[in-house]
């Protein structure tokens, strides 16, 4: 199969070709999701309606239109979405995904913490009731579920497809819009997180999604951070495993919370310091690659 299947197609027609893949991805998943309880019967809640209505969400909503767009209009697919090598110097992101955490647990706290005005009352009570909903299904997914099925669907599934939604389309095409990387990764990780609909956890997720595009864009390869971001869910994934299994007393939503101020500014400049680091490694290969060719 030659690619791309359809030829010569300009940069807002790509973008409307996006657009349209996503919106039907989603719808189509979502109305997959009623068909499955209408079949199953049930609850949304039900471990086998959740276990599929998730997988769908993630390939039919995220995977599928990202990997079908990209066979659309981009000669070399895989190359474009990031299946590249994955330079050895980049495996320090996973490292990054746990000197962050005490600043994250901070800024997870500050966020949980957040009041509305009294005008704005409902709102809060409302998006609070979304949150509250969100955590009993994971708990469901986990303590129901096998380990093995819940790292595959909330692990791997979910960073593979986010990752090359947000990351491999999303943001390469913010960055060719604004024409600066940094704005690009900013916004993505910002529409990343918004996506979750999880305002009491927006912020960790922002900075997590922050992390993710700059490591893709410095490596030039979408697997660190699909490693990165399978690190930080299964990390998740194991210590509700743990938890509600009663083999560890680790609350999920709070770990790695700290009120040792030291600890949390250590983390954030150990974390900094390592894409830093990584930042340096990527503009010494740049000069390599560019005197070889």
């Amino acid at each position: 199969m030659k690619f791309p299947l359809i030829k010569n197609t300009t940069f807002g027609t790509k973008l409307l070709t996006f657009a349209l893949l996503l919106i039907f991805g989603l719808v189509f998943s979502s109305v997959l999701g009623v068909f499955v309880l209408m079949i199953n019967g049930g609850t949304i809640t039900d471990l086998k309606n959740l276990q599929i209505i998730q997988t769908l969400s993630q390939v039919v909503g995220f995977l599928i239109p990202a990997v079908v767009y990209v066979m659309l209009v981009y000669e070399k697919p895989f190359n474009y979405l990031g299946f590249n090598k994955i330079p050895t110097w980049s495996l320090l992101g996973i490292v990054a995904m746990f000197t962050i955490i005490p600043f994250l647990g901070m800024v997870n706290d500050w966020n949980d913490g957040i009041v509305f005005p009294e005008s704005m009352r409902a709102i809060e009570e409302q998006l609070r009731s979304t949150q509250q909903k969100s955590e009993e299904i994971i708990q469901t997914f986990i303590s129901q579920g096998s380990l093995f099925s819940s790292l595959l669907i909330v692990a791997v599934l979910a960073a593979v497809s986010e990752e090359l939604l947000f990351r491999s389309v999303i943001q390469k095409a913010l960055i060719k819009i604004f024409k600066n990387a940094h704005v690009a990764i900013i916004v993505t990780a910002f529409v990343f997180s918004a996506f979750h609909m999880d305002f009491f956890g927006f912020f960790p997720r922002f900075i997590l999604g922050i992390m993710l595009g700059y490591m893709f864009w410095m490596s030039g390869s979408i697997l660190p951070s699909m490693l990165m971001h399978f690190v930080n869910n299964a990390t998740i994934v194991m210590l509700y495993y743990l938890n509600t299994r009663g083999l560890s007393d680790i609350d999920a939503e709070h770990f790695g919370s700290t009120d040792n101020v030291l600890v949390i500014i250590l983390s954030l400049i150990t974390t900094v310091a390592i894409f830093i680091t990584c930042n340096r490694f990527k503009n010494k290969t740049t000069v390599i690659s560019t005197e070889t060719e």
